[in-house]
């Protein structure tokens, strides 16, 4: 049995599961909850206007190396960032299903259907904080959207340091600085003309993300999309 596993049985053992959003008993999230949590509109990944498939628009076509940003929650909703933080900090690592089955949902809504030939790449945690934490979530969510979208899952992409919580720094600058030179690609072949899409929890300001296109772009990938559970 995996690391994030036995920890999930532990904690329904001694903490039978409760809802997340109104402590209701039996799950994580009840159904009336879960109706609750509304998708948010696609927008451009660099200037963030609302469009209908979450590439780059008109005005920033050829500003930046990620070319579409999908997501169907907002970080700023109470519910989704309790359900975050709860699988992310609170080995509760089954919720990757229900963000799987919420990011494929979301992605037919607008008719959005990645090519066969692309592959999903997880933002990779530096080793020590993986070890750490006992799993990647990023890793465990592109895992479960492999399934279902009938995609590879390929980890081409490592961290070359260990860097600060996005979520920390004050400024888009300050996150930019962070997460510059952070990552390497360990194999340019795997991703050399390829549709890459990266995958990982949540998207503040979208400075990992751009970071994690450069390197990919410049190891020769074809395009480069990023999927993640909400956005800041």
């Amino acid at each position: 049995m995996r690391a994030e596993a036995v920890k999930e049985w532990l904690l329904d053992l001694v903490f039978p599961k409760s809802c997340l959003g109104c402590n209701a008993e039996g799950a994580f999230l009840c159904r009336s909850c879960r109706e609750t949590l509304a998708f948010r509109a696609p927008q451009c990944p660099r200037c963030g206007r609302r469009n209908f498939d979450g590439v780059l628009c008109n005005r920033c076509q050829g500003k930046s190396d990620l070319r579409r940003f999908l997501a169907p929650f907002s970080y700023r909703e109470p519910l989704a960032r309790n359900l975050i933080h709860a699988y992310k900090y609170e080995g509760l690592s089954s919720l990757k299903v229900f963000f799987a089955d919420a990011i494929v949902s979301f992605l037919e809504l607008y008719a959005i259907r990645p090519r066969p030939e692309s592959m999903l790449v997880p933002i990779p945690l530096h080793r020590f904080r993986e070890q750490a934490r006992g799993f990647n979530q990023a890793a465990l969510l592109a895992e479960e959207l492999g399934r279902r979208l009938d995609l590879g899952v390929r980890s081409p992409l490592y961290r070359r340091r260990m860097t600060e919580p996005q979520i920390d720094m004050p400024s888009y600058d300050k996150r930019r600085d962070n997460v510059a030179r952070a990552f390497a690609v360990n194999d340019p072949a795997l991703v050399r003309g390829r549709t890459v899409i990266l995958v990982d929890d949540v998207a503040t300001s979208g400075a990992t993300l751009s970071e994690a296109a450069r390197v990919l772009r410049r190891a020769g990938a074809r395009s480069v999309w990023a999927i993640a559970i909400a956005k800041g």
